[in-house]
């Protein structure tokens, strides 16, 4: 039994770890029910938050200060930031016909960049290297390659073990996806694994192996040492694992970490040391049977963040 979810026996059970908190306050708050999917911090600091359940992406100040960054007809699932300019991958999850959005945050002006071909359940989405970006696909158990001028999608990797699990067909496989040096880690959250590729010189992917299992694993970001910061989402934490292979909490439900999806370090000064963390407030599995707000929550990790930008 799933110390989470009353899961399918043949299913690998998500491990909790031990509850090492560290300071924190949360940022702002969202109603009820509101599904907040990803983020990504902008270059003057302010962070874009993709709220799923309202098709939106809001702008949220370091003081709290929230507004609308662009209303759109289908919901936001990856962010990712490229030269100053916010892309985002929208489309209804699992339904196909997903669409990359190109968004100025200085002007609110947006524009379709480009079809997502090919894919099915866009999540996930990092910077890859200069004008490349790397997008999940949750249904098909693929990491594809964005190539921005050129406006083309292409399979850098897929694997059996990127896919969903039987059983649990509400759970994505790949989903949350960052490069840290030269490699790539991916989760693939039904099969609590946590899986790594290498980047090969001439930027093709190199063969998938395991660096974690029993892991349920949303979004991910990684610090300058090497060691990954882990938003379990029906778990309700958000877990560092060192390059050791050592996992604890740095918070949980008690710390507004209730459906914890994705997270992202700060990027100015000793911004550089917060990790900004979104949550759904539990909608999935709500923490005690108690669905909370959705909340964008402030986490003091102490150490800076590995940048997204600047990748060769």
């Amino acid at each position: 039994m799933d110390a989470i979810l009353d899961l399918p026996p043949n299913l690998p059970p998500h491990d909790r770890a031990p509850l090492r908190p560290v300071p924190h306050h949360i940022i702002a708050e969202w109603p009820e029910g509101t599904f907040l999917e990803n983020l990504a911090v902008l270059d003057d600091g302010d962070i874009a938050v993709a709220v799923m359940t309202e098709a939106r992406i809001d702008r949220v100040s370091l003081s709290g200060a929230r507004s609308t960054l662009i209303q759109l007809s289908e919901p936001p699932t990856g962010l990712s930031v490229i030269d100053g300019m916010l892309y985002a991958a929208v489309g209804e999850p699992g339904g196909g016909g997903a669409h990359l959005w190109r968004i100025d945050p200085r002007s609110s002006g947006a524009e379709s960049w480009m079809p997502l071909e090919g894919v099915v359940f866009a999540n996930g989405l990092t910077p890859f290297a200069s004008g490349r970006l790397l997008l999940a696909d949750s249904h098909l158990g693929q990491l594809c390659l964005i190539d921005l001028s050129a406006k083309r999608t292409s399979v850098w990797i897929e694997d059996e073990k990127l896919t969903r699990a039987d059983g649990i067909p509400f759970l994505p496989g790949a989903n949350g996806v960052k490069r840290y040096g030269d490699t790539v880690t991916v989760s693939s959250n039904g099969r609590a694994l946590l899986l790594r590729a290498a980047v090969r010189p001439d930027g093709s992917a190199g063969a998938l192996e395991i660096i974690a299992e029993r892991l349920r694993v949303d979004d991910l970001a990684f610090d300058v040492t090497g060691a990954a910061y882990l938003c379990t989402h029906i778990g309700h934490s958000l877990d560092r694992l060192s390059p050791s292979g050592e996992r604890v909490s740095l918070g949980n439900a008690a710390q507004g970490l209730a459906g914890s999806t994705a997270c992202a370090f700060g990027r100015q000064g000793m911004e550089r040391r917060a990790l900004y963390v979104t949550t759904t407030g539990g909608i999935v599995t709500p923490p005690g049977g108690v669905l909370q707000a959705a909340k964008l929550v402030r986490l003091e990790a102490g150490t800076d963040g590995y940048p997204l930008s600047g990748l060769a």
